[in-house]
């Protein structure tokens, strides 16, 4: 079996850091918009949220689509982040170090892992792009084909599902593993079959007001992703609503 890694600049999309200046103590905040930061992953449901939460209140919802391993130190670091969408365990430490207040979240949704090709696959025979394990991902690609007990004969290691995604539609791999957000959000890639749930665990998010929070009606929006129609929404990209 051949391992590759493509470089970091050529494979990966750019990580957005949201660089929103804090209001200052004293200052009142009149804007109404909302900066919500999530995983990467996740960023195609929280887009479809936001579009639909504009249309029905005029709010614009500001999504940054961040690292995992990141979005923790941006809330330490007090860049602005009014509510986070990311996975629960994530959520949990935040609880712990007193960066968003305890209880108020929304959730769970499930991002479902599959095992993905592009509509047109033009990658070599036997060949399989993976995200290495980093901060930048939120699965560890080899390790779930391990368990799988089926490698391939060319593996690619990636920065993240995004770079997989990059590498299957511009035929670097023949399939390779996603989540099923970034499958409904390209037409040009499909699942194959689902990672078993004894594989990799479940990948589960939620949403939460920060501590950050100084303006608009944070909690507005929270309680939309949790209406009927912010399921909808939230449903056509990709999550599943989890018991």
């Amino acid at each position: 079996m051949n391992f590759s890694r493509r470089g970091l600049f050529a494979v990966a999309p750019a990580i957005v850091v949201a660089a929103v200046a804090t209001p200052e103590a004293g200052v009142a905040a009149t804007t109404t918009d909302l900066a919500v930061s999530c995983d990467s992953a996740a960023a195609p449901a929280v887009l479809s949220a936001a579009k639909a939460y504009r249309t029905r209140t005029g709010v614009r919802v500001r999504v940054f689509a961040t690292a995992p391993g990141l979005l923790l130190p941006q809330i330490e670091r007090a860049i602005q982040n009014d509510i986070v969408f990311t996975q629960i365990a994530t959520i949990d430490q935040a609880e712990k170090k007193g960066l968003v207040a305890p209880g108020g979240r929304v959730g769970p949704w499930r991002n479902r892992l599959v095992i993905a090709a592009a509509q047109n696959p033009a990658g070599p025979e036997g060949s399989f792009a993976v995200p290495d394990p980093s901060p930048a991902s939120d699965i560890d690609g080899i390790a779930i084909l391990r368990r799988l007990g089926t490698l391939p004969v060319s593996m690619i290691g990636v920065i993240d599902t995004g770079a997989v995604a990059w590498t299957l539609t511009n035929g670097g791999a023949r399939q390779g593993l996603l989540h099923a957000t970034e499958i409904a959000d390209d037409d040009r890639l499909h699942a194959i079959a689902p990672v078993p749930d004894e594989v990799w665990p479940p990948i589960l998010y939620a949403a939460v007001v920060t501590k950050l929070a100084r303006r608009g009606d944070p909690a507005a929006f929270l309680t939309f992703l949790d209406s009927a129609d912010g399921q909808a929404s939230l449903h056509a990209a990709g999550l599943e609503t989890a018991a």
